[in-house]
């Protein structure tokens, strides 16, 4: 008897504790409707907003619901930044911030604690909107405003996550000493806004802070600048546009590969310039040959010495460098190489007015005509194509003929047909090749116009990511090109005001005030299959394209709830600047 009712009591006590834990858990009913409701703050239960003469205290803010902190590192924005590790808490409700005790707040600053959606209901996670604690530790809220928009300098897209710093000491090393006195990062769209600025006058720096300390002090961290200093008044609130890039490292060797024979790999820090002088040391030798590519230069030899030999490496008085080039087993190297055919170039099927290339994995020294023989279509016919070698490494050996559209040909190349630099021979290559219809390609007439007569430029014509023809152009108010042949796509133009008249796209420098040289893109119709295509581009069309894509975010006053502790001067300002807007804008707002 004293079993069953121990047993009944332990069961009525476990039934009682979950029934209890169910009506405590906040979580919703299962198949109810869906929360969509986003947490709302209770401000007569949380810290007075908008506080002036504010002392370092404990900030709490409580809401009308269950809530939790994600990704608060991401999300909160303190503006001006702290020194110290903040803390977040929850209790009930009530999220506290709280200072670290060794912060010591600026004096007679505005700050802004932006709580981005770092603050959320913990059935569905619907994020609070726009909770923003803003005091001072002076008399009055500043009220202004700079806000702006950050795009690559290169593609001209937005630039999400960027910091846009300001600093009212103005000196150029401040940004790699000094925290910004106001910062705001950009979201998707590569806008930012700072609010509650004073009036003065601050250095601007856009930033990707690599390191998240705010402060410029990684080589590789993207920058953007404006050209001048920002003044900030009632009358005057900056809107701005920057260009952001990573600035050029100095030329540095990173790779100098002697470990095979026959073949040394450079490879630099950035694509090789194309002021770069590679020579090397007087040897015996039976050949050495150049193959450079943007990111690596191959240096293929052939020698007869048994002595190190160096490679030299210059741009004029910029860089210098050597590598030696150790002495090799030849025998070992030869008794394992062979000469491999890597394929021919192109797409499967062979363009009807290119010629073919076959690649190979060494040099070529020398190749056998007699040995080498192309039929075409299925009678056989024996046709006599015209030979060279490609002059960058010479790997490649070109076939060139007035290929028949649509026809088959076939290829045979007999054993020794080609030799290579070590006085290897190719073995037997067989290959059948499909000339494409004529009719499959398109014709494109491009067109440039309202050029600088004094300017120099860089044009591209780009399928995807990848140059397929590039123009160096200086002197003309217009150029023009006939590109016949070419594979249906939609192209796009790339134009590069190349204010150095250096051939290539420079990035800007911030301790020299050097801006990125300025780049536009425009896409073209369509080329079609067996089509032509006139396409007229303007530099003023790209510039105007440009400057809308990198347009700031209209200056308008900001909807915000305000404190009825706050301080006038916040509704004061935002009543004045309606008076900046345009007329249309500003009746559209006052109606609503």
């Amino acid at each position: 008897m004293q079993i069953k009712t121990t047993l009944f009591r332990f069961l009525l006590l476990s039934l009682t504790g979950f029934l209890l834990w169910q009506c405590a858990n906040p979580g919703r009913p299962e198949g109810g409707p869906r929360d969509e409701t986003p947490p709302k703050l209770v401000p007569e239960k949380s810290s007075r907003n908008y506080q002036t003469n504010y002392k370092k205290s404990p900030i709490e803010l409580t809401f009308n619901e269950w809530v939790e902190i994600r990704d608060a590192f991401n999300q909160v924005i303190i503006s001006p930044p702290l020194q110290y590790k903040y803390e977040l808490s929850i209790k009930g409700k009530t999220i506290i911030f709280e200072f670290d005790e060794q912060e010591e707040l600026r004096e007679n600053a505005t700050y802004t604690i932006n709580f981005g959606e770092a603050i959320q209901d913990i059935t569905e996670r619907n994020p609070a909107q726009d909770v923003r604690y803003v005091f001072s530790t002076g008399d009055y809220i500043d009220s202004l405003s700079v806000r702006g928009i950050i795009v690559d300098a290169r593609t001209t897209q937005p630039i999400e996550g960027a910091l846009f710093l300001l600093y009212d000491n103005t000196a150029d090393s401040v940004v790699r000493t000094e925290r910004p006195f106001y910062f705001g990062r950009t979201g998707a769209d590569g806008q930012f806004i700072i609010r509650n600025v004073k009036a003065d006058t601050f250095k601007g720096f856009a930033l990707l802070d690599n390191n998240l300390n705010y402060l410029f002090d990684q080589a590789q961290e993207a920058i953007g600048f404006p050209d001048s200093l920002l003044v900030v008044s009632d009358s005057l609130q900056p809107s701005l546009s920057i260009r952001m890039f990573t600035e050029a490292l100095p030329l540095r060797l990173t790779t100098g590969d002697d470990s095979q024979y026959g073949r040394v790999r450079i490879a630099f820090n950035q694509p090789r310039p194309d002021d770069v002088d590679i020579t090397h040391e007087n040897i015996s030798q039976r050949k050495i040959l150049y193959e450079t590519q943007p990111d690596t230069t191959k240096i293929w030899y052939e020698t007869t010495t048994d002595q190190p030999w160096q490679i030299y490496i210059q741009q004029d008085t910029l860089f210098y460098d050597t590598i030696d080039v150790r002495v090799r087993d030849r025998a070992a190297f030869l008794e394992n190489a062979t000469l491999t055919f890597e394929g021919r170039g192109g797409s499967s099927k062979q363009h009807p007015r290119e010629p073919l290339a076959l690649s190979f994995n060494h040099p070529i020294l020398a190749y056998d005509t007699n040995l080498i023989q192309l039929y075409e279509d299925t009678s056989k016919t024996l046709v006599r194509p015209s030979f060279s070698l490609d002059t960058n490494g010479q790997r490649t050996l070109v076939l060139d003929y007035k290929w028949k559209s649509g026809k088959p040909y076939s290829l045979e190349l007999m054993p020794g047909a080609v030799t290579d630099i070590y006085s290897l021979k190719s073995d037997t290559i067989l290959q059948d090749i499909n000339v494409d219809l004529l009719k499959n390609y398109g014709n494109l007439f491009l067109t440039v116009d309202s050029l600088s007569a004094d300017s120099a430029y860089i044009i591209e014509l780009l399928d995807g990511e990848n140059v397929i023809h590039t123009y160096k152009v200086s002197g003309q108010t217009s150029f023009g090109q006939e590109l016949r042949y070419l594979r249906p796509a939609t192209f796009t133009v790339r134009l590069t005001e190349d204010w150095n008249g250096n051939g290539r796209w420079d990035s800007g420098h911030y301790d020299t005030y050097r801006q990125p040289e300025l780049m536009y893109t425009r896409d073209l119709e369509q080329l079609r299959a067996n089509w032509d295509l006139e396409a007229v581009v303007t530099l003023d069309q790209m510039q105007q394209q440009a400057r809308q894509k990198r347009q700031p975010p209209l200056a308008r006053p900001e909807v915000t709830a305000i404190d009825s502790t706050a301080t006038d001067s916040t509704a004061v300002d935002t009543l004045r600047n309606l008076d900046n807007l345009p007329p249309s804008v500003r009746d559209r707002i006052e109606k609503n």
